[in-house]
């Protein structure tokens, strides 16, 4: 089977669509492949990371917060990638680069089982973070924007709610095994997982173009020409200012996820218990995934502006809850904070692939994903600094509001955009 140069590749062997029988069309299938790629690299590998650091700080001697510079390292490396992974997915084998992206994760993984130095989990953060922005960052929305001509919102809501049903269940199973293996062997079996559910994936099912297996994308007639979303009038200045308000969009909503991490750290500052922290974060894991499925619904049934309002409606009197001091009322607000999150995850994709052709989109969308992943990489640690300084969450909270009115602010300007350019067409075929 040759695998090298085949989208060189691939885009000279592309087949011709033809007539299909009736039956489930393979776009969901690449769904699929999508689902056990975010559920295997972010789900079982990324988001149960903390897992380890008090074993590995309590075992080594290690600071936790040493450790912890692990995530900052690895979002700061993905930043080097990110503007390539357009050019690299349609001019290399997607089979090759994603699997390889797949092994190189899994491999850092296992190897952290028998590391010993500080420097050695920096230099495989580092590793791992490059893998990432080439297997899950930016290539996921691309491949489904191909395939997916309808039902794309529900698609990338789908596919980002595995990750964290994911993180949910790797989380609950590899606690069991730390207490009765040790954190070494915990790694090598987060490995072994996370390989297992992602590598048939990458190299037998998930392709970048539906003309490679002879079909259309879904939505579109198998008799109809290929056709191309060929974006929407902007002027020169008009791009500008769209790249730079998506840009702060999505900016904005990353940034605020920083504060997940201290949700449990909030309550025990509050006079809460660490039972009572630990079932809020619980309770925003789940309605986070829950979120990014339904507000792509949403976007699907009654468009982009509906689902990015409906996710805002949810931000502000999430924060708000959370202060109220009551077990309950906080545990809405947890939720609450959990579903408006999952804007950071929904709107990138969906706002630039409104905007951008499908020969930009690639590009204009890695560059958010690069700013953006850049940016958000430091939401952590200046939120825990302000914490430091202030000795209260409040300030935190106060900041997370104001950015959740920036997002309103952008989505209402590029909705603006949107409609003056509309007036004045689309780009000729």
């Amino acid at each position: 089977m040759r695998l090298a140069g085949k989208n060189a590749g691939e885009a000279g062997s592309f087949r011709q669509p033809k007539e299909k029988p009736p039956g489930l069309h393979r776009a969901w299938l690449i769904l699929l492949g999508c689902c056990f790629m975010q559920g295997g690299s972010m789900g079982i590998i990324m988001n149960t990371v903390g897992l380890f650091f008090n074993a590995v700080s309590t075992d080594l001697g290690f600071a936790v917060g040493d450790i912890s510079l692990y995530r900052t390292i690895s979002g700061l490396s993905s930043c080097l990638l990110l503007p390539f992974v357009g050019k690299i997915l349609y001019k290399a084998d997607t089979r090759v680069t994603l699997s390889l992206s797949v092994v190189t994760m899994s491999v850092c993984a296992a190897g952290m089982g028998f590391f010993s130095e500080l420097w050695q989990w920096y230099a495989a953060a580092f590793v791992q973070g490059i893998a990432a922005a080439m297997l899950l960052t930016a290539s996921e929305p691309i491949i489904l924007a191909n395939w997916f001509h309808e039902k794309l919102g529900l698609a990338i809501g789908i596919s980002a709610a595995f990750s964290g049903l994911m993180g949910t269940a790797g989380n609950l199973v590899f606690e069991r095994v730390i207490a009765l293996y040790g954190w070494r062997v915990c790694y090598i079996v987060s490995a072994a997982a996370a390989l297992a559910m992602m590598l048939p994936m990458t190299l037998f099912v998930v392709r970048l173009k539906p003309e490679m297996k002879g079909c259309t994308p879904y939505g579109q007639k198998s008799d109809a020409p290929v056709s191309s979303f060929l974006g929407v009038c902007l002027t020169s200045c008009e791009r500008r200012s769209v790249i730079g308000m998506i840009v702060l969009a999505v900016c904005s909503m990353q940034f605020s996820t920083g504060f997940s991490p201290q949700i449990a750290s909030f309550a025990v500052s509050i006079g809460k218990t660490l039972a009572v922290g630990a079932a809020l974060v619980s309770w925003s894991m789940v309605t986070n995934a829950l979120g990014k499925a339904v507000l792509g619904q949403v976007n699907d049934a009654a468009g982009l502006k509906a689902a990015c309002i409906t996710g805002f409606a949810f931000a502000v009197p999430g924060y708000l809850m959370l202060i109220g001091g009551n077990d309950v009322v906080m545990t809405f607000g947890s939720a609450c904070y959990g579903a408006a999150m999952s804007l950071a995850v929904i709107t990138p994709p969906l706002i630039t692939r409104k905007f951008f052709s499908d020969i930009e989109y690639p590009r204009v969308f890695s560059f958010v994903m690069m700013v953006s992943t850049l940016l958000s990489s430091f939401a952590p640690a200046v939120f825990g600094m302000m914490y430091d300084a202030q000795g209260s969450y409040t300030g935190v909270i106060v900041v997370c509001i104001a950015l959740s009115f920036v997002f309103l602010a952008m989505c209402a300007g590029l909705y603006f955009v949107l409609k003056r350019a509309r007036r004045r067409g689309v780009p000729a075929a």
